[in-house]
């Protein structure tokens, strides 16, 4: 994978902290970091569930192998 995917993803989890964190008022390291945390385990979530969601899809029929990958 190209370094530009890394960065990408680096940028939105910060982004989406950041905002967060703003809405919420978090003043500490710590609060900042579980932010942090649930924002990369809610994307990783995400991913997985889409890719799960694309193998039923070709498990019953309905798409083609190679639909993600």
């Amino acid at each position: 994978m190209s370094w530009r995917f890394y960065w990408i993803s680096f940028l939105v989890v910060l982004v989406l902290t950041i905002l967060i964190s703003w809405v919420k008022q978090t003043r500490t390291r710590k609060e900042f970091f579980m932010v942090m945390l649930k924002v990369t385990l809610g994307l990783v979530g995400v991913g997985f569930g889409l890719v799960g969601l694309s193998k039923l899809l070709v498990v019953l029929g309905i798409s083609k192998s190679g639909f993600i990958f």
